[in-house]
């Protein structure tokens, strides 16, 4: 199915991708749906990355779980679940370009304002979390990118960053879960998507590893440093989506 050089190629982006994840909680798509997507088509690779990211968001989690803060959780969540059914129809009927470019400007106006210090002060936090969570289910079901509108609502809201990275990854393990039926009531869970999924199966472990160390270096990194860091890669995604276009 798969070239042994193919599966080493995609071996290495995972192991890239889930790196990044582990030090920031997210970044998954921003690496692997670009590098990817040139092996694999998108419906084909959403349903993959999906299956993937319920595995790899549990162990990103799994030694911060402490620091979750469920405060609002349920209306992100709820909200996102909403949003899911319309990403996989928006993924069935519009063309990817459409998609990828209008996301990708949002991003990097949203982006580069937060950078710059601009902050909305959000007097409702439960339809803050829930405008958040709505617009995440959309593109989780859409693009497997469901970090922008989540972590730019998070990085508005100064969140500490342990605080950060737990509520992430619990949110991303959560909403690929509860993704997984929606992309089979859509038609998009294949025979096919289960066959690459086993096939690239010893990818999992060797990205099991780049989660274990990028959680090391994220736990360390000092609060400025991964401030910046996640602001650069935010802005990066709304670059590779208008790219990858």
């Amino acid at each position: 199915m798969l070239s042994t050089t193919t599966l080493l190629l995609v071996t290495a982006i995972i192991f890239l991708a889930s790196f990044i994840l582990g030090i920031t909680s997210f970044g998954f798509a921003l690496v692997a749906v670009p590098l990817l997507n040139l092996i694999f088509p998108l419906q084909l690779l959403v349903p993959v990355l999906i299956i993937y990211g319920v595995f790899i968001n549990g162990l990103v989690l799994l030694p911060i779980y402490k620091h979750l803060d469920l405060k609002g959780m349920q209306y992100l969540v709820g909200a996102g679940i909403l949003g899911v059914p319309l990403g996989t129809y928006l993924l069935l009927i519009l063309d990817e370009s459409i998609l990828k470019i209008s996301i990708g400007i949002i991003i990097i106006i949203s982006a580069w304002a937060l950078y710059t210090g601009y902050r909305v002060n959000i007097k409702n936090q439960n339809l803050g979390n829930a405008v958040a969570g709505f617009i995440s289910g959309l593109l989780n079901g859409s693009l497997t990118m469901s970090g922008p509108p989540v972590i730019l609502f998070y990085s508005n809201q100064n969140l500490e960053k342990q605080v950060f990275r737990a509520n992430l990854a619990f949110y991303f393990m959560l909403t690929n879960i509860i993704t997984l039926p929606v992309l089979y009531g859509g038609g998009l869970l294949t025979p096919q998507v289960f066959q690459y999924s086993a096939a690239i199966l010893p990818t999992v472990l060797l990205g099991a590893v780049g989660v274990v160390l990028g959680s090391k270096v994220g736990t360390n990194m000092g609060g400025s440093l991964f401030n910046r860091l996640s602001f650069i890669l935010i802005f990066m995604m709304g670059v590779m989506s208008i790219i990858s276009a």
